[in-house]
């Protein structure tokens, strides 16, 4: 099971005080819509509190901080583990077998020599299509943060954490996909950013992919920041990885990208599937129609936004993430609601578009 899949079985077989009991909390207490105790080694007897629907946590401390997460993020707090770590752990106490895609070695791939004509035949992707390779698939590119995105406010810590690399002979620098709910040496893909310049005259895809995958099942960046987006509340949905690397570089670990402006049916699974806030970040050239296109898949659902430049303080195709901290947080901080009047709005504009 992924994450989402786990917290569905978690609340259908009431399986959230046994998890308590296991991770050694005390003092437990059942409401109408959620569960209270105590921490494991605090004498207080209901720092914590775990919504019975939604396995919404929140870990009061003994230093008046307040950690808001889900299930997840409390096993990662009491047991001091990782994301993935803790998804073993549920499985492992709830004797669950747990299975991820299949692993792939770099070294023992086959060569299928249909592999080119099955690649033109189009077809939805789920998770389970996924294939997932360990760190060899990026042992031949040399882990060194390029001058250019350093120039654009890419740090080299950022770099390092998100493993960006570069590759000589293709000329492009290389971006590692993590499976968003895997370990962080599970890799699934990698996409290329050409470095050569005037490279749309040159007939040179910006971006293309070193090691293809169907992006519709993940989204880049959430094996790196599922932590603090749910610390957070909200997660930014952006279009490109380049959008996640400079807000991360600036403190900013909320963001996650889609890799174009369009989500698949499995990438709004997933979001819903985090219960925090969804706030839809794409770049300044998209159509505020397809902008609440895209919100109108979570209404009614989540809590959604979207984050409009309407004073211009964005350049024509530029991502919120972009811009500086001041004018991005400034864009968060008015970000729009989309609620029923949008709603309705979206709706004329759609009914217009089909007459």
């Amino acid at each position: 099971m992924n994450a989402i899949e786990l917290k569905e079985y978690i609340i259908n077989n009431n399986k959230i005080e046994y998890i308590i009991n296991n991770l050694n909390c005390h003092h437990l207490k059942e409401y109408r819509k959620e569960y209270r105790c105590g921490l494991p080694g605090h004498s207080s007897t209901n720092n914590i509190a775990i919504k019975k629907e939604t396995l919404s946590v929140r870990i009061f401390k003994s230093d008046g901080k307040i950690i808001r997460g889900d299930i997840f993020t409390l096993v990662m707090d009491i047991k001091n583990i990782s994301f993935f770590k803790s998804i073993q752990y549920l499985h492992n106490i709830l004797n669950l077998k747990y299975t991820k895609s299949k692993n792939v070695n770099k070294n023992q791939e086959k060569i299928d020599p249909l592999y080119i004509f099955k690649k033109v035949k189009k077809r939805r992707y789920n998770v389970n299509d996924l294939e997932v390779y360990d760190e060899s698939i990026i042992k031949d590119y040399t882990h060194l943060p390029h001058i250019n995105w350093i120039r654009e406010g890419i740090l080299p810590f950022t770099c390092d954490k998100f493993k960006i690399g570069y590759s000589y002979d293709k000329k492009r620098i290389v971006i590692p996909h993590r499976l968003w709910c895997g370990d962080e040496k599970d890799y699934v893909g990698i996409i290329g950013r050409t470095t050569i310049p005037h490279f749309d005259i040159l007939g040179i895809p910006k971006y293309f992919p070193i090691k293809a995958y169907p992006k519709s099942c993940n989204l880049y960046g959430l094996q790196e920041n599922y932590k603090s987006i749910q610390r957070a509340g909200y997660c930014c949905v952006y279009e490109s990885e380049k959008s996640v690397l400079k807000r991360y570089s600036r403190k900013d670990e909320t963001g996650v990208a889609i890799g174009g402006h369009d989500l698949s049916d499995e990438q709004v699974k997933i979001l819903i599937g985090l219960n925090v806030k969804i706030v839809i970040a794409f770049d300044k050239d998209i159509s505020l129609q397809h902008i609440r296109y895209t919100c109108s898949r979570f209404y009614g659902i989540r809590e959604v936004y979207y984050i409009y430049d309407k004073y211009d303080l964005l350049k024509e195709k530029e991502s919120p993430a972009d811009a500086n901290n001041k004018i991005f947080n400034y864009l968060l901080k008015h970000k729009i609601k989309y609620d029923e009047r949008e709603h309705q709005i979206y709706l004329k504009e759609l009914e217009k578009e089909r007459k």
